[in-house]
């Protein structure tokens, strides 16, 4: 046994290759193999519960750290032991200057997951839960919450500084949370994925030291520098590299199973 209890996991581009749904054998194997020699497993994504899908059914998973941090959802009980919400008023500041600037967006709450007219349900990621996401006309009725905001656009880090003055000038509990190539997250101030890692080792007793985790991109940049053993995989994002206290293998050649073989963990 090494020092480490929390294994920590990304999921796209981790996990996953994008657009598959499927862990490979390996894959499985080593979740299995990680909760036989008695280590607590954690998903931590920016996936939330509508689009994390099949992964949360895996038996060796402990927890869901979802939608960048804002909630961690024990998978045993189905219980929501930490969330945090981004403020209602907050939002409708947000959704005017949305609609001023034609922005396309969608945001997830923990009953439905809501888009505007802009926002391209038909992508690859959202696809196969179409059926869990509404209208962004039907928030109100639904007195649901907000964990986290995507704002879809091209030009990412031109969009994310206007964001940011914008929130800053209204003086919102909100923040670009991270750009990709893609768009931004939007959560509430100062959450990330390593804010709800430091609660999920607090609740559990432990600290962010014991804890492995595996990312691909930006967004998992400041839990790869928080936790005791940051990994980056082969195929991540330079800045994610530069974060990270090893590279694994990219994520089509199962990179953390061999990563974590090699360490010890299992054989």
């Amino acid at each position: 046994m090494t020092k480490y209890k929390i294994l920590v996991f990304d999921i796209d581009g981790t996990l996953l290759p994008f657009g598959v749904d499927e862990l490979s054998p390996r894959m499985k194997e080593m979740f299995e193999k990680l909760k036989q020699n008695g280590y607590i497993n954690v998903l931590c994504s920016g996936r939330d519960i509508f689009t994390v899908g099949k992964q949360i059914d895996n038996p060796y998973v402990d927890y869901f750290v979802g939608a960048n941090g804002t909630f961690i959802l024990d998978l045993k009980t189905k219980e929501y032991v930490f969330e945090t919400t981004i403020d209602y008023e907050d939002y409708k500041k947000f959704a005017e200057y949305a609609k001023e600037n034609n922005l396309p967006y969608s945001f997830v709450g923990n009953k439905w997951g809501y888009y505007n007219e802009l926002f391209n349900i038909d992508h690859w990621f959202y696809k196969p839960y179409q059926d869990k996401f509404i209208s962004i006309d039907e928030f109100e009725k639904q007195n649901d919450k907000n964990y986290l905001i995507t704002v879809s656009s091209k030009e990412s880090k031109v969009l994310g500084p206007k964001l940011t003055k914008f929130f800053e000038e209204n003086n919102m509990n909100v923040w670009v949370l991270a750009e990709w190539d893609g768009g931004v997250f939007i959560s509430s101030k100062g959450i990330t994925k390593a804010v709800g890692l430091k609660v999920l080792a607090n609740l559990l007793g432990y600290s962010l030291e014991e804890m492995v985790a595996f990312g691909d991109s930006e967004n998992d940049v400041e839990m790869l520098e928080a936790v005791g053993l940051g990994i980056a995989m082969g195929n991540g994002e330079d800045v994610t590299k530069s974060a990270a206290k090893e590279i694994c293998l990219p994520v089509t050649e199962d990179g953390p199973y061999f990563k974590l073989r090699d360490k010890g963990f299992y054989e």
